[in-house]
């Protein structure tokens, strides 16, 4: 075989090579150049759940919420200064199954009408507290009252109640009257227990 012919072989064995080594469907053909893949987009956590499954569970949430909320409310039952404090308006301490924040500037006016925020008033007197109970509503509101402190407190907050249903409610601390006030207000069930306010309050 002459030169020539050797070199046309080897060019057309060199060009199958090429076809075999780099296919139409390779980067070298008119494709487009490879995109590299988005990276994953990261949601942060908020920091105040807490990590795992059961934290992030809305239920769990809640549940964590209620919890602090029984434990500040605990620590007013027993006397903190927030609680201790028995004169003028303040933020209802009480925040549990019967507040209504809504209804705040409600409890306002009441305890304006009545006592002007006097927690203190009455002594000596019928009708004591802040919202001025009666001997019998006092009495009746800490048994209205036990089911759920006996959930939220125990056994020691229960024994709280019941020296409190022998206390003039006017020694009673801020956190007992306002709770007491939500207990017996009932989602306006027990309004008449507050008739002066009728047109000036509700």
């Amino acid at each position: 075989m002459n030169t020539l012919a050797r070199f046309g072989r080897n060019v057309g064995l060199g060009a199958l090579v090429l076809a075999l080594a780099f296919p139409a469907s390779s980067a070298f053909a008119d494709d487009p150049v490879p995109v590299p893949a988005a990276e994953p987009v990261v949601v942060e956590t908020d920091p105040a759940i807490p990590v795992g499954d059961a934290g992030n569970d809305p239920t769990a949430d809640e549940s964590a919420v209620r919890q602090v909320r029984i434990a500040m409310e605990t620590a007013h039952a027993f006397g903190s200064p927030e609680a201790s404090d028995r004169i003028g308006f303040e933020p209802s301490l009480y925040q549990g199954k019967w507040f209504m924040p809504n209804r705040e500037d409600l409890r306002k006016c009441i305890s304006k009408i009545e006592s002007h925020h006097r927690y203190k008033a009455g002594s000596g007197g019928y009708y004591r507290g802040a919202y001025q109970f009666s001997k019998s509503l006092t009495r009746g509101v800490t048994w209205m009252m036990q089911p759920e402190v006996r959930k939220e407190m125990g056994d020691s907050g229960v024994d709280l109640v019941k020296e409190l249903r022998k206390t003039p409610m006017n020694k009673w601390n801020r956190y007992w009257q306002d709770r007491a006030f939500w207990t017996i207000w009932n989602e306006g069930k027990g309004k008449n227990h507050w008739s002066v306010g009728r047109g000036r309050c509700f």
